[in-house]
């Protein structure tokens, strides 16, 4: 009598686990074989920068055509490697792909997004992204950002502006400055040098603003607002066509 209740303890324990197990797994190879009914995407932070389309991501995921996904089961392909192919492209600064209850094949992208395009006269131009990543120019769109030239850039074409001290310190102040409104209006070109000293070019006004390096570049800001919030309208917008803001506490107007 008393194996007969143990044996009857363990049933009770045992058999629901048993069923459990395979009920999941009847259950995941039923979702294996669902089909892939529909391609949905969904393409965040273009904010007016259309670098990359649905039709972009869909050729991604089929690998230019030559691998359909559309109307085969999952069990076909590996969501993760079609999730590490859109990854990789240059304009997509992140990519999940899930499929829903419905089978619908489900892809959110995040596009990098450029706040800063490199002129390089003896090359390709490219774009620095709001994640200090470089990006190619486009084909078929064309960002307004700010332009950035000197040889401060050379180094930095084949990796990040975060890739070492001086070109985050860099990449801190082109963001800076493509978040302000004022300033984002003001500076149209900022000039580097293989030093890192910074000559910048207006927008509207003709002085060449000797800016020097990043080091305190707010305090250097706040000076060139003085230069302009009081100086400029006084004198006359284009009596000067240099201004120097290297040296402490002093605004230098030649």
């Amino acid at each position: 009598m008393q194996l007969k209740n143990s044996l009857n303890i363990v049933l009770k324990i045992v058999l629901p686990i048993v069923i459990f197990v395979v009920t999941i797994g009847f259950v995941s190879k039923k979702q294996e074989e669902v089909l892939c009914k529909k391609i949905i995407i969904n393409i965040k932070n273009q904010q007016g920068n259309f670098f990359i389309n649905e039709a972009d991501i869909n050729s991604l995921l089929t690998n230019n055509g030559n691998e359909m996904v559309m109307n085969l089961p999952y069990e076909n392909f590996k969501l993760k490697d079609l999730e590490s192919r859109v990854n990789a492209h240059k304009f997509i600064q992140k990519a999940e792909v899930y499929r829903d209850l419905a089978g619908n094949m489900m892809v959110d992208a995040v596009q990098a997004r450029p706040i800063a395009r490199i002129f390089n006269p003896d090359g390709a131009d490219h774009y620095i992204s709001d994640q200090g990543k470089i990006l190619p120019v486009s084909d078929r769109f064309t960002a307004r950002v700010m332009v950035l030239s000197g040889g401060f850039f050379d180094s930095y074409i084949e990796k990040d502006m975060l890739a070492d001290e001086s070109g985050a310190d860099l990449f801190n102040f082109i963001k800076f400055i493509e978040k302000d409104k004022f300033w984002s209006a003001q500076f149209a070109q900022l000039e580097v040098d293989d030093r890192g000293i910074i000559n910048i070019y207006p927008q509207v006004t003709k002085q060449l603003i000797e800016f020097g390096s990043v080091y305190n570049y707010s305090d250097k800001l706040s000076k060139l607002k003085i230069f302009y919030d009081k100086i400029l309208p006084d004198r006359g917008w284009n009596r000067y066509d240099r201004v120097n803001l290297q040296f402490k506490e002093q605004i230098i107007c030649e």
